[in-house]
């Protein structure tokens, strides 16, 4: 797992001055990778007639192996390391990877640390993606990591140690300017972590029938497995889903993705507070940084509702939502 940081790097002990922006990662060993481990050995031992003994041991190696590396660092910060060259976003079929991001990056001057740092340490204020292999963290989030390291570990790379959070101006939004601000960058996410946490929360404040919204909320439908959509909101007295994207034409199949969060026989919002009905059952709605989707399950149809570039003030958004409740009252 990496846990990313956008930041701006002190040179010579100036801030400001010479600074120069650079994106930095912390490698993490999943802690949940141990239940996997678990059920792969149990398959394997399960199927044991099917494989050869040459191939059998392979694998049960493997797994041993891998067991023993999560013994010492599972759940916990084991590396540094920061990106050479600009991040690319690529389009390649991953379907047959274990990892699901289309964000590729060299990353150099990678520096193992002496002292690990367990998740427990920061669990409370962080929360670690059950979605993503990468969860970006700003502002005091980067420094909490940066001083736990920091305590432990004699011995740092410079880089770290001249390293200020500071992702863009967007530190200086507020109610009143975050639209006109972020307007200027949201182009230029290349996380939707970051579109999600600088944008897409703010809009859905203003959005919504009051403030509160929930994050990665599960959904169940009849006789599948549980997924999680980005977020839901409620809207004009029933919950609706939102999933957040950085673009929807770079989407394989985002319809079957949207499909799993439609008629579900129950919708967790929180870990204690689940809701099986005032539900739009239909629909989601979808936000990229170019423009507002809403899906209808029984068309197929992912309708465009508005442009970002068009939304300007919270009058707008006033506008907007009476234009999404308006098609989600009536459909296409």
């Amino acid at each position: 797992m990496l846990v990313n940081i956008m930041r701006s790097e002190k040179l010579n002990g100036q801030h400001q001055n010479g600074a120069r922006r650079v994106i930095l990662f912390f490698f993490m060993h999943a802690k949940t990778a141990n239940n996997k481990i678990r059920k792969l050995k149990k398959e394997l031992l399960r199927n044991r007639e099917n494989y050869s003994d040459n191939d059998f041991w392979t694998i049960m190696n493997a797994l041993i192996r891998a067991k023993k590396i999560h013994d010492i660092y599972g759940g916990k910060i084991f590396a540094i390391g920061r990106i050479s060259g600009k991040p690319i976003y690529d389009k390649i079929d991953n379907a047959n990877l274990h990892w699901k991001s289309n964000i590729f990056a060299p990353i150099d001057d990678i520096f193992l640390l002496e002292n690990l740092i367990d998740m427990s340490e920061f669990g409370v204020e962080i929360e670690v993606s059950r979605q993503s292999s990468i969860t970006p963290i700003f502002s005091e989030k980067f420094e909490l990591i940066k001083n736990l390291i920091l305590k432990r570990n004699n011995i740092i790379e410079e880089y770290l140690k001249n390293s200020v959070a500071e992702p863009m101006p967007l530190h200086k939004l507020n109610d009143d300017n975050w639209l006109e601000i972020v307007n200027c960058h949201r182009r230029g996410f290349f996380l939707e972590a970051q579109f999600r946490a600088f944008y897409v929360d703010r809009f859905l404040k203003n959005l919504g029938d009051t403030k509160a919204f929930y994050k990665e909320c599960g959904c169940k439908k009849e006789n599948r497995c549980k997924t999680f959509v980005d977020n839901v909101i409620k809207l004009n007295g029933k919950y609706l889903p939102v999933e957040v994207k950085l673009s929807v034409s770079a989407e394989k199949d985002i319809r079957s993705q949207l499909t799993s969060y439609c008629n579900l026989k129950q919708l967790y919002l929180t870990t204690d507070k689940v809701i099986s009905d005032n539900i739009y059952k239909d629909n989601v709605l979808v936000i990229d940084t170019d423009k507002i989707y809403i899906f209808f399950d029984k068309e197929g149809g992912l309708k465009e509702v508005f442009e970002l570039d068009n939304i300007k003030s919270k009058d707008d958004i006033i506008a907007v939502r009476a234009v999404i409740i308006n098609l989600l009252n009536y459909g296409i």
